[in-house]
């Protein structure tokens, strides 16, 4: 009787959750700087004789610390944003309108957080709204030559940040995609197994929507590997994907999670249901050959289906359809088993 294999650990953690880590990290670090940076320069306003500004710029870093504290390793929400954004850019306004020049020093830095606090279109903007303020403000107060010259450039700074973020945005969309996708079959890989399957839960106990795994294994692979070759068995494996894919709905998501090993996620469907599809799939795989570039062969499929219970963990759920596989396998192959 054949043994049964450890089960493979899934990824825990999807790239969209690496990049929100890294996102709540870069805001929460802003306003740390912001805020401690504001308690020293409101010191500093305090020696000079500015009151006014210096209890101004010390409410200001006193909140910003206060909210970077409060916040520390979670999403800062945009209201608190705007509100750094805000009183920032009133206090350089005033530092502007007072010191001409040398209050313009602090619109840089200000101006370019913006694309770090906010994303893709809002980061735009506003920094354009920013770099309209301070440009306006310069050259009221400033002599007109320095005035649109100072506007000028941050005019610059907003067009290249903008720039910049655009294209930063589409790379994340390729790395996303790179990072995601299966490169020989270009199905799903088991990056986003996790929170597909976290999701279908959330459902599931939130609105009491079914949801059905199949877990599906290619019967004897090696043995084909060993006869034609892994380049042989690559080509196999693209036209399994392509046929498995070619009777799912639009809803069903695919995943390649091994070597020769697939996963497919049936939301709105029960264990019924989900049991005529993986017949469906076997079918497909098991009654037409396939042709490889040099050979021609038969090839079958196993299959295990397991519906979401209401007491179970998506690990627990994936066991169970991991289980009915086992015992399609112990059947004799090429069958269907649903998880009791």
């Amino acid at each position: 009787m054949p043994q049964k294999q450890p089960q493979k650990k899934l990824a825990t953690g999807s790239a969209d959750e690496l990049l929100r880590a890294f996102k709540v990290k870069v805001t929460g670090n802003i306003l740390w700087a912001g805020g401690l940076t504001e308690l020293v320069l409101s010191i500093a306003q305090f020696l000079l004789g500015n009151y006014a500004q210096a209890g101004a710029i010390l409410f200001a870093g006193i909140f910003f610390t206060a909210m970077a504290w409060f916040y520390h390793g979670q999403r800062i929400p945009i209201p608190v944003r705007v509100m750094f954004i805000g009183l920032l850019t009133v206090i350089s306004v005033i530092s502007i309108h007072e010191n001409q020049t040398l209050g313009v020093y602090w619109t840089y830095p200000l101006l370019v957080a913006c694309f770090f606090l906010f994303s893709g279109v809002l980061g735009i903007i506003a920094a354009s709204s920013l770099t309209v303020i301070f440009g306006i403000t310069s050259i009221y107060v400033m002599p007109t030559d320095d005035g649109w010259r100072i506007a000028v450039t941050l005019g610059i700074i907003c067009v290249l940040g903008s720039v910049y973020v655009v294209l930063l945005s589409e790379l994340q969309k390729i790395l996303r995609k790179l990072v995601v996708t299966d490169t020989l079959t270009g199905l799903q890989n088991r990056h986003l197994v996790t929170a597909v399957l976290e999701d279908a839960l959330h459902r599931f106990r939130r609105y009491k929507r079914p949801a059905t795994v199949i877990m599906a294994d290619l019967d004897h692979f090696k043995k084909i590997n060993d006869t034609f070759g892994h380049l042989f068995g690559d080509q196999i494996l693209k036209q399994v994907a392509e046929r498995l894919q070619s009777v799912l709905r639009q809803s069903d998501q695919l995943f390649r999670v091994g070597g020769e090993e697939f996963l497919v996620v049936l939301p709105e469907t029960t264990a019924t249901d989900a049991h005529a599809v993986a017949q469906k799939l076997r079918a497909l795989i098991a009654e037409h050959s396939f042709n490889g570039k040099d050979a021609k062969t038969d090839i079958t499929i196993s299959l295990g289906v397991a519906q979401l219970l209401e007491e179970q963990t998506w690990p627990e759920w994936l066991s169970a359809a991991d289980n009915a596989l086992l015992a399609a396998k112990q059947n004799g192959r090429n069958r269907v088993e649903v998880a009791q």
